[in-house]
């Protein structure tokens, strides 16, 4: 059987940018949006303006001359993730497939789709694991390879909170005011609609089976609602929702697998067992996925397009098929790693 080839590299990209992105939890949220860049390096500009509350003084007389604003900054490079697939003859010559109730041979074009799909999903759960690592601070690929601490990166001590929940006596309300407390603190000049988080789920049932938890809900007009506890339908998630002291907890249920040095898959949890982290929610700028231009001869440093998945084709020696390569090059990156904070329990 003679198989030709159809598509072209534009082809096969538009068909795959068509397919929606819909896994993952922080995707679905869009706390870190896509940002195009012209380059594979993003700089990230720190300033240390001071604002203070002037003095009074008499009509016509000078003003105070302000403090000169210092300025640093660092330099990333986005990572370049690949993927390969194949179409060989053996996948579509002799094959039967069931469309609509009737039997059909396979085709190129449902093998292609079938393809793609799975390209998508490899890509998209790569975008999830690195805006995971975003809000725990340190990026990972997926070989476990660190990509960034950005606490190191920035120069910043990582703030973390011992909520106790095994504690009867921990007063959690108190524990949520210093999360909020600490990201306030250190917005500097950034704005937030509130503070969330994305919890294990092993941390959220402590949480809301904790004995001051429970006293709260009960003595409020709207107990219910500690009983009847929202889920999160986003992205397949079904994690549940709380809102307590101020603070959106999330569950994030299940994991990403991630293929080993050693070519074994594991499962790794979306959250640590135990953990969760908190995240300034609303901020102008301060969360982004930077999207360097597509490792190609022809499209360098060119900009992409938002959320773009490049694919290329090449013929298999003999005839026997087709290679299908893609990649994506993103890197999410808070900018103001100061404003995360690690919640743990010790008990």
């Amino acid at each position: 059987m003679d198989f030709q080839f159809p598509y072209t590299s534009f082809d096969l990209t538009q068909e795959v940018n068509k397919l929606p992105n819909q896994y993952g939890l922080i995707n679905a949220l869009g706390i870190a949006p896509i940002e195009p860049k012209g380059s594979r390096y993003v700089r990230i500009d720190i300033k240390d303006g001071v604002i203070y509350v002037l003095a009074a003084k008499t009509p016509g007389a000078p003003g105070e001359v302000g403090p000169d604003e210092t300025e640093s900054g660092v330099i990333l490079q986005i990572p370049h993730f690949p993927h390969l697939e194949r179409i060989v003859v053996g996948d579509v010559d002799g094959l039967l497939q069931v469309i609509n109730g009737a039997i059909e041979p396979r085709s190129l074009d449902r093998e292609l789709l079938r393809k793609l799909t799975a390209i998508r999903n490899h890509h998209s759960i790569t975008l999830e694991y690195i805006r995971l690592g975003m809000l725990r601070g340190l990026i990972k690929d997926g070989a476990g390879a660190t990509l960034y601490d950005l606490f190191d990166v920035f120069d910043i001590a990582k703030k973390s909170v011992d909520f106790k929940l095994g504690t009867a006596g921990t007063d959690v309300r108190a524990k949520c005011e210093e999360v909020v407390d600490h990201v306030m603190t250190n917005l500097r000049g950034e704005t937030m609609t509130g503070v969330e988080t994305v919890v294990s789920s092993s941390w959220f049932n402590k949480l809301i089976t904790h004995v001051n938890v429970e006293k709260f809900w009960l003595q409020a007009q709207n107990s219910s609602e500690h009983r009847d506890l929202r889920r999160l339908h986003s992205a397949g998630n079904w994690g549940r929702v709380f809102e307590f002291g101020d603070i959106v907890f999330r569950e994030y249920k299940g994991g990403l697998p991630v293929k080993g040095a050693n070519g074994a898959i594991t499962t790794v949890a979306n959250v640590e067992a135990g953990k969760g982290h908190a995240y300034p929610s609303g901020t102008q700028s301060m969360m982004r996925t930077f999207e360097a231009p597509v490792y190609h001869i022809d499209l360098a440093n060119q900009p992409p397009e938002q959320d773009t998945i490049y694919i290329s084709p090449k013929e298999l020696d003999h005839g026997e098929g087709y290679e299908l390569k893609s990649q994506s090059n993103r890197l999410a990156v808070c900018k103001q790693p100061e404003c995360l904070v690690e919640l743990t329990t010790s008990d």
